[in-house]
């Protein structure tokens, strides 16, 4: 993980790729930020270093393969950095949940 940064300052630096991926001008994403309705309950990421995995619910992420980071982007753990290493896995998983008697 990197040293945390604030979320203004991380959205800053990633808007580029955070804009394409919900497809969304820049402008709109830093005038905005990031609402409720971008992160989705059944959308969830997984960092997973060589002996350690990171989970973040109600996330999404975007990668820069050039420089070996990722951004995870999380409604309710914020927004945090990672270096990625040799053999890291970047998983963003999509969930069909159905909960029979609730």
């Amino acid at each position: 993980m990197k040293p945390p940064r604030s979320p203004k300052e991380v959205l800053r630096d990633w808007a580029p790729e955070v804009a394409r991926k919900l497809q969304r001008s820049q402008e709109e994403l830093l005038s905005c930020g990031l609402g409720a309705s971008d992160f989705s309950p059944s959308r969830s990421v997984e960092i997973r270093f060589p002996g350690a995995t990171h989970r973040f619910s109600f996330a999404f992420v975007v990668v820069r393969p050039d420089t070996g980071e990722a951004a995870v982007f999380s409604e309710h753990a914020g927004y945090v950095e990672f270096q990625l290493v040799d053999e890291c896995v970047v998983a963003e998983i999509s969930e069909e949940t159905y909960w029979h008697g609730v």
